[in-house]
């Protein structure tokens, strides 16, 4: 009867942990890597999507980027300078359609076998947006502090 035993060294271990360690940190990379791929993708189709403003109903119209980071744009148009020095003014705040921003969330587990998913949602079309629209008398000496003088 044979009562020797069999010891495992970690020289026998070493090969199989180190490819399946090579195999999950190569997993990780590929779904990282479409993580912000798919990530860019989105910023690249916000920067084509219509930037028309609403149709103005007064004079001369001037836009400029407005809001948290520019995502909003605010467009101000002057009616003609009365006699007394006045003007209308009409300034409209409104949100340019876009292509929402995909996220994208990746899990896994280790065990046995390695596995992972990843789930993604948004890069959908969203549409221009009114935010507020409000008219209003104006004077040299009452013009907003971060608003323009009359548009000519």
């Amino acid at each position: 009867m044979n009562t020797s035993t069999i010891t495992l060294t970690p020289d026998n271990t070493t090969g199989t942990a180190r490819t399946a360690g090579f195999l999950r940190r190569g997993m990780a990379g590929a779904l990282l890597a479409a993580a912000f791929a798919a990530t860019a993708a989105g910023f690249a189709a916000t920067a084509h999507a219509d930037d028309s403003p609403p149709v103005p109903t007064a004079g001369i119209c001037k836009t400029d980027p407005w809001g948290f980071l520019g995502s909003q744009r605010r467009t101000l148009c002057d009616g003609p300078v009365a006699k007394d020095g006045s003007w209308s003014r009409q300034r409209t705040i409104w949100v340019p359609a876009h292509y929402s921003t995909p996220i994208c969330t990746s899990y896994g587990s280790s065990s046995r076998s390695w596995s992972s998913s990843t789930s993604c949602y948004g890069g959908y079309f969203v549409n221009q947006r009114l935010v507020s629209d409000e008219t209003y008398p104006v004077r040299p000496d009452t013009v907003l502090p971060d608003e323009p003088g009359h548009l000519d």
